[in-house]
C-alpha cells in the first residue's frame, strides 16, 4: 500500500502552507485489529518490498532498509533496545537521507570494507553505486562512486547488464573480500559470475572492476519457457568451464525481448563453504534452491541439486508473482532469516505479500521455517495499492472514523480488485483510536465496480445521518443512502448511475473522485469530482437540502489540472473551511499534495 495521507491527522512529511497551517506527523494514535495494537500503523504499507542492511543511525547495530518497488520509495526499520529487548522503530523521515535516483531495485552492502554499507541500485541497463560518505557526526552522505559498473568481456570493457526487472546477486563469490556479481545472462538462460578485480589487482576492496569470469556459472541452465532448472548443461556456453564463450553477445536488441526476468539470492545454506542459490522466475509462484556442490570458492563447481518446492521442510514458497528471497537477521538473534517478496509491479499480491522464515537453524548452516505471510504488513493500516483515507463520523458519536480506499488490492481469481476498510474512532475526541470493524466494507468487493472505488461523505437527504456516494473507474457514481439505527450501520440499495439535475448520468470519463462539500457556503451541499485527466468538475446544488440537485457549473473548476508528465492525474480533492475561509489539499497520482487557497 502506497503512503498513506491523513488530513487533519498526519503527514509524513512536516510542511507549513504559507504560514496558515502547519502538519506534524504524529505515530502516537494507536490502531487496532481483532484487539492487537498495530506496531507500525501509519508506516504506509508496502507493496513489492526488497530488504537489506545498513546502520542509518550509527549506532553500531543494523537497521533494516525497505525499498518497495511500486512507488521507487525508502522506508527505514531502526533497531531499539528497551529492558534488554530489541525491536524496530520507524524513523518516517528516512527517505529524506537516500539519493533520489534509486529506481527498481536497492541492495546495501559495504563494498570498499569501510565498514559502512553502501549502495547498489539500478543504473540504465546495469548497475549505479552510491558510496557510503557518511559519519557520525554528519549522518549519512551519499557520493556517485560508479553512474554505471562495467566489466570485461573477454577484452571488451561493456557495460555490466542487468534487467531493470532483475534481481542480481552482489555477494562475495570467492571469498576474497571483495563484492562480486552473479546476474543472468541477458537471454534469461545462464548465470554469469562478473568477479572483481579489486583483490587480484591492487590487494584491497575499494575498486568496483570487473572481469567476465563465467558465464555459465554452476553449470545450470534455466528453461525459457518454465521455472524448470537444467543441472549439469551439456550445451554451450556451460561446457567452456571459466572461459567466456566470445560468441555469445552481452548485448543485442534481439536477446533482450527473450529475457523475462529472474530473481537470485546467493548464501551458503548448507555451510559447505561455498554459495549455494535461491532463485525466482517471472512468471512462476514458487523459488528453486540450488546446492553447490563444490568444497572449496572459485573452482568451477556445479550446482547438483535443485528443490522447486523450497523450503520443503517447511511451508514451501508460493507468492504471486515472480518472488524475491533476502538473507537479512529481523528477530535480533544473530542469524539471517529469509524474506521473500514479490517482484512483478501491478499484478502481484500487495496485502500480505512478504513472507517471513525464521532460521532456526544456525548462521552458517540456515533451516528456514515459515512464520508469517504479513511480515511488517500485519502491523499497519495495509489495504492493498494506492489507498487513500477519509474522516468522517458514520456512525453519529462525535467522533471521526476513519475509512480506506485503495486502486486494488491482488487477488487469485480475476487478479485485481477494489474495496473499502473502515475503522471505527473507538477512542476518545482528544485521544482517538481507531479499530478495525470491515476490511470490505458493504460487500463491495463482490459487486464488480472495477478499480479504484473512491468514497464521498455528507448528509445529502438532510435526514441527520451520513450517506454515500462512490466515484467508479467508468467515471460515474454510486448512490447508498444512510437507512442506519442507533445501534447498527446500514445502507440502503446502491442506486447506480447517479444523475444530475436534467436527468443525465453524471460521468467524469474515468476514475470519479468525488467530494461532497458546500463550496458556495450557500448550506447545500455541492460536488466536486476528480477525473483521471486531471481536472476537478463542478456541480453546483440548485436543489433544496433535503433534494439535491447537481448542476454541472464548471467542467474545470480553478483550471486546475494535476497532469504533468502522462496525461493522467488522478486529483483526489479535499476541500475545507477554516475560520469561513475555503482552501483545497489535493493529492495526485505524482504522489505531491498541492494547496490551494483564495478560492472564496
Amino acid at each position: 500500500m502506497r503512503r498513506l495521507f491523513l488530513i487533519y491527522l498526519l503527514l509524513l512529511i512536516c510542511f507549513s502552507f504559507k504560514a496558515q497551517f502547519q502538519f506534524n506527523f504524529n505515530d502516537s494514535i494507536e490502531v487496532f485489529r481483532t484487539n492487537t495494537a498495530l506496531k507500525y500503523p501509519w508506516a504506509g504499507g508496502l507493496n513489492y518490498a526488497q530488504f537489506s542492511e545498513i546502520d542509518y543511525d550509527y549506532d553500531g547495530d543494523m537497521d533494516l532498509l525497505v525499498f518497495d518497488r511500486s512507488n521507487d520509495q525508502m522506508r527505514v526499520f531502526e533497531q531499539k533496545i528497551e529492558g534488554g529487548v530489541s525491536f524496530y522503530k520507524l524513523d518516517p523521515l528516512a527517505y529524506l537521507e537516500f539519493p533520489e535516483q534509486i529506481r527498481y531495485r536497492v541492495f546495501s552492502i559495504d563494498y570498499n570494507g569501510d565498514g559502512e554499507n553502501d549502495l547498489f541500485t539500478y543504473g540504465i541497463g546495469g548497475i549505479k553505486v552510491f558510496k557510503n560518505a557518511g559519519s557520525p557526526q554528519l549522518g549519512l552522505q551519499w557520493e556517485l562512486a560508479k553512474d554505471l559498473l562495467y566489466s570485461d568481456y573477454t577484452g571488451a570493457n561493456l557495460n555490466l547488464y542487468v534487467s531493470s526487472s532483475d534481481i542480481p546477486a552482489i555477494v562475495d563469490v570467492d571469498f576474497d573480500g571483495d563484492i562480486d556479481i552473479l546476474t543472468f545472462h541477458i537471454s534469461g538462460e545462464y548465470l554469469q559470475y562478473h568477479q572483481n578485480q579489486s583483490q587480484e589487482l591492487y590487494g584491497h576492496s575499494d575498486s568496483l572492476i570487473f572481469k567476465l569470469k563465467n558465464e555459465c556459472w554452476g553449470g545450470f541452465r534455466e528453461d525459457v519457457n518454465t521455472s524448470f532448472l537444467i543441472l549439469n548443461d551439456n550445451t554451450l556456453p556451460c561446457t567452456t568451464g571459466n572461459v567466456p564463450n566470445p560468441g555469445i553477445k552481452p548485448n543485442t536488441s534481439s536477446v533482450e525481448k527473450a529475457h523475462s526476468g529472474s530473481t537470485v539470492l546467493a548464501l551458503d545454506y548448507d555451510g559447505s563453504g561455498v554459495q549455494d542459490l535461491i532463485i525466482g522466475d517471472v512468471a512462476y509462484s514458487n523459488m528453486n534452491l540450488l546446492i553447490n556442490g563444490g568444497t572449496a570458492p572459485n573452482t568451477n563447481s556445479l550446482m547438483i541439486s535443485v528443490d522447486p518446492a523450497f523450503p520443503s521442510n517447511s511451508t514451501p514458497i508460493a507468492i504471486n508473482l515472480f518472488p524475491a528471497a533476502y538473507f537479512v537477521d529481523v528477530d535480533f538473534d544473530g542469524k539471517k532469516d529469509l524474506l521473500v517478496a514479490p517482484n512483478a509491479k501491478n499484478i502481484s499480491e500487495n496485502e500480505k505479500s512478504i513472507w517471513k522464515y525464521k532460521n532456526t537453524g544456525t548462521q552458517n548452516s540456515a533451516n528456514f521455517v515459515f512464520e508469517t505471510k504479513a511480515f511488517l504488513q500485519q502491523d499497519m493500516i495495509e489495504h492493498g495499492t494506492a489507498s487513500v483515507p477519509f474522516l468522517v463520523d458514520i456512525d453519529n458519536d462525535g467522533l471521526k472514523d476513519l475509512f480506506v480506499s485503495n486502486f486494488y488490492a491482488y487477488k487469485p481469481t480475476l487478479n485485481r480488485e477494489s474495496r473499502i476498510a473502515y475503522y471505527k474512532n473507538t477512542g476518545t475526541l482528544t485521544n482517538p483510536k481507531f479499530t478495525l470493524i470491515d476490511s470490505d466494507f458493504i460487500n463491495l468487493s463482490t459487486l464488480n465496480y472495477g478499480y479504484k472505488i473512491s468514497p464521498s461523505f455528507g448528509d445529502l437527504d438532510n435526514d441527520g445521518k451520513i450517506d454515500i456516494l462512490l466515484g467508479l473507474e467508468n467515471g460515474t457514481l454510486i448512490f447508498y443512502k444512510n437507512n442506519s439505527s442507533s445501534s447498527s450501520l446500514i445502507f440502503g440499495p446502491p442506486v447506480l448511475n447517479y444523475t444530475d439535475n436534467l436527468g443525465a448520468v453524471i460521468s467524469a470519463g474515468q476514475y470519479a473522485t468525488p467530494q461532497i462539500f458546500d463550496l458556495d457556503n450557500d448550506g447545500k451541499l455541492d460536488l466536486i469530482i476528480g477525473k483521471k485527466t486531471g481536472e476537478l468538475m463542478y456541480y453546483k446544488n440548485i436543489g433544496s437540502l433535503s433534494t439535491p440537485q447537481f448542476e454541472l457549473t464548471n467542467p474545470m473548476l480553478g483550471n486546475i489540472d494535476v497532469s504533468t508528465l502522462t496525461p493522467d492525474g488522478y486529483p483526489t480533492p479535499h476541500f475545507f473551511r477554516v475560520q469561513d475561509t475555503t482552501y483545497l489539499l489535493l493529492g495526485a497520482s505524482d504522489g505531491f499534495i498541492r494547496f490551494y487557497d483564495a478560492i472564496d
